[in-house]
């Protein structure tokens, strides 16, 4: 069976290609393009021993896909709420794109995604798991504060820098090429659960 030029760059989760996600978008004659050139600088490096030019030549791509995206949404303004209350008496809440979720919950559409998951703050480490293929996951999975700090938020809560800790809190995943759902129903129902809670901040770890 032939291997079509998209399967090639399906979902790359990994260095360098984790830097050129967007490569999928393009055409076959691009993708084609690309990786006969990676190939052919990677049989030089190899020979040579220098692997500058495989460097080089990543970078610029990154910076054509780059160039070719699309923003998906542009604003004139943006609100802006002035942070007044005393951090040792404001409830703050942690939120994530890292699209972390608990075992009993469904998974994320790592092709594409806007809704959220609820996620106590005394979720068991061993009860986390990880459903997005656009970033390296790997450091998530040892240590998931690295993009949902709840264990860090609840110690600055008991040592009083802060005075609560917002619980439970939210997680998304942040691959989100339509973004509809998610201005128009998602962000709403949480900004609206969060203030209704009571919260004066969050905090949110991106990817």
């Amino acid at each position: 069976m032939p291997i079509e030029p998209k399967d090639l760059v399906a979902n790359p989760e990994t260095t360098p290609f984790s830097r050129l996600k967007y490569l999928v978008r393009q055409s076959d004659d691009d993708v084609t393009r690309f990786m006969n050139q990676l190939f052919n600088l990677a049989t030089v490096a190899k020979e040579e021993d220098d692997w500058q030019p495989v460097d080089q030549f990543l970078n610029r791509w990154e910076d054509i896909l780059t160039d070719r995206l699309a923003l998906p949404m542009a604003f004139d303004s943006a609100p802006w709420t002035p942070f007044t209350k005393p951090l040792a008496d404001a409830r703050i809440a942690v939120l994530t794109t890292g699209g972390i979720h608990t075992s009993d919950q469904e998974p994320f559409d790592v092709d594409g995604d806007w809704s959220y998951r609820e996620i106590p703050l005394d979720t068991p480490l061993e009860d986390f798991r990880v459903s997005h293929s656009h970033y390296d996951t790997n450091g998530v999975a040892a240590d998931v504060d690295a993009v949902l700090p709840i264990h860090r938020l609840r110690d600055l809560a008991a040592e009083g820098i802060i005075g609560q800790a917002q619980d439970p809190t939210f997680s998304f995943m942040g691959f989100i090429p339509d973004v509809a759902g998610l201005m128009e129903v998602s962000a709403p129902e949480v900004a609206g659960r969060l203030k209704d809670d009571g919260v004066d901040g969050v905090v949110i770890g991106t990817t």
